[in-house]
C-alpha cells in the first residue's frame, strides 16, 4: 500500500468518527441553547421586578394633608387635629421615586371639613391626582361655669374656670380667658360645666330702670345738669330713655358711667 493510499485511509476514518460523534455535539449543544434561553428570561423577570409600581402608604398620605390644613389653620390659637377621609394606600404606576404635594379643592370648605386634592408628582410633572376630604376638630382653653351661676349674678374667678375643651362647634363663641369677662354678669341661669359665651352674658348695668341719674346735656362749650329718672336699664355706651323729672320730658340719652348719662342732640 502505497504512502497516499494509507493517508486516504486515515482521513476516512477520521470522517467516520466526526460522523458518529456529531450527534451528541448536537445535543450538547441544544443544551446549552435552553440554558441560555432561561438565563435571559430569568435577568428579564429581575428587570420587571426592578420597574415595579411606586407604593405611598396611607401614614403618609395623612401627613403630607394633615400639614397642609394645619399650615392653613396658623391663625388658631389652640389645638387642631386632623383626620383625612382616605383608606389605604395608592399604587402610583412607572419607576422613579414620588412626592406628595397638596392644594385647595374647588369645592366649598368649612371650618370643620375642608375639601383638598391631592397631587402625586414625579420630578415636576402631575402623575395623578386624587380628591380627599380632611375633617377638622379644634380645641382650645375655655371658660366653664364652675358651679350654676344665676341669673344677674356677676362673673368672677370665683364662678368659673378654664378648661381644655373641643370647641369645633363653638367657634368665635366662646371666652378663653378672664380678662374677657369683665364687667359681665350672666343674663340668664348658667349650668355647671357650661362654656360661656355672649348668649348668655351681658355687660353690668351702670343704669337700672327707675335710678335716678344725673342728666348732662352739652352744647358747644356749655354743659347744662339736671335730674332725672331712667326708664331703661343699660350698660356703659347702651342708649336709653330718661325722663327730666323737672319738665317731665323723655330723653334719649347715652350711659357715661354709674348713675350718669349724656343727652343725644
Amino acid at each position: 500500500m502505497t504512502s497516499e493510499s494509507r493517508l486516504n485511509r486515515a482521513h476516512w476514518e477520521d470522517f467516520e468518527n466526526e460522523e458518529k460523534r456529531s450527534p451528541e455535539t448536537f445535543t450538547g449543544r441544544k443544551i446549552l441553547f435552553y440554558i441560555g434561553l432561561m438565563i435571559l428570561w430569568v435577568l428579564c423577570l429581575m428587570v420587571g421586578e426592578g420597574r415595579a409600581d411606586v407604593v405611598v402608604s396611607e401614614a403618609e398620605i395623612h401627613s403630607a394633608v394633615t400639614e397642609y390644613v394645619q399650615n392653613r389653620l396658623t391663625d388658631f390659637a389652640g389645638d387642631v387635629e386632623v383626620s383625612v377621609r382616605r383608606r389605604g394606600e395608592l399604587v402610583i404606576e412607572g419607576v422613579g421615586a414620588v412626592r406628595l404635594r397638596v392644594r385647595q379643592d374647588r369645592l366649598r370648605s368649612q371650618a370643620r371639613s375642608i375639601p383638598v386634592v391631592l397631587e402625586v408628582m414625579r420630578g415636576p410633572a402631575l402623575v395623578r391626582e386624587y380628591q380627599m376630604m380632611a375633617d377638622v376638630r379644634y380645641l382650645d382653653d375655655v371658660v366653664v361655669a364652675m358651679h350654676p351661676i344665676e341669673r344677674g349674678e356677676l362673673i368672677n374667678e370665683g364662678s368659673v374656670t378654664i378648661e381644655r375643651c373641643d370647641v369645633t362647634m363653638l367657634l368665635g363663641k366662646y371666652f378663653s380667658n378672664m380678662e374677657q369677662l369683665e364687667g359681665l354678669q350672666a343674663k340668664m341661669r348658667i349650668g355647671l360645666g357650661r362654656p360661656l359665651n355672649m348668649h348668655y352674658l351681658e355687660q353690668r348695668p351702670l343704669v337700672e330702670r327707675g335710678d335716678m341719674v344725673r342728666i348732662e346735656a352739652k352744647v358747644g362749650g356749655i354743659v347744662a345738669v339736671t335730674m332725672g329718672l331712667a326708664k331703661d336699664k343699660g350698660a356703659e355706651g347702651d342708649h336709653i330713655v330718661v325722663m327730666n323729672t323737672t319738665s317731665r320730658e323723655k330723653l334719649l340719652a347715652e350711659v357715661i358711667g354709674p348713675g350718669k348719662v349724656r343727652v343725644l342732640f
